[in-house]
């Protein structure tokens, strides 16, 4: 845990990248040099209003497109991922991969977030596009000792094990399959 806040996405409206710059403009109000770093990973055409947002703000840093190596050590060094789509988000699979590497996350309320973050267990969710809320949800995990977030953390990871093996998902596949057969 570098102490930094990750957001890896396509930076488009839905994906909720300006309530989160916005929010971060808020923490950095309130904790100023002690506002933790936000680091952005990603492109798309609210790219240059990312750049400025890191221009304006020393708590937040663009890393551009990253990949590979590059974004499996910002994973595992980041003190949680944010995801906070405005949108009704199907899945988000940026979850997985911060649970892949023992990190909580801190997400929206919508669509299949809500059935893969578990609020105060593997994260917290807030309502989409609420930037006071999404400055809530960071004041908190910041509030949290270490061990605390670990525990977050490998919290997503047991539920990632257990959701997402092939068994699990033949499983429910199964079940899907004798609940539309048995309504013949």
């Amino acid at each position: 845990d570098a102490g930094y806040y990750l957001f890896l996405a396509r930076l488009v409206e839905v994906k909720g990248v300006e309530p989160l710059l916005q929010a971060w403009a808020m923490l950095r109000e309130q904790l100023g040099e002690l506002t933790p770093e936000l680091r952005i990973g990603g492109e798309g055409p609210l790219e240059e209003m990312v750049r400025s947002a890191a221009a304006a703000n020393p708590s937040v840093k663009f890393l551009g497109m990253i990949g590979g190596d590059a974004k499996h050590e910002a994973l595992a060094r980041c003190r949680a991922v944010m995801v906070p789509s405005t949108w009704w988000e199907p899945l988000g699979l940026v979850v997985y991969e911060a649970y892949d590497f023992g990190k909580p996350v801190l997400a929206a309320r919508s669509g299949g977030l809500i059935e893969t973050v578990a609020q105060g267990a593997s994260g917290r969710l807030h309502p989409p596009g609420d930037t006071r809320a999404i400055m809530q949800d960071v004041l908190a995990m910041e509030a949290m000792g270490p061990e605390a977030r670990a525990t977050m953390g490998q919290t997503g990871r047991a539920w990632l094990l257990k959701e997402t093996s092939v068994t699990a998902w033949q499983d429910q596949f199964d079940a899907i399959l004798d609940r539309a057969l048995s309504k013949r």
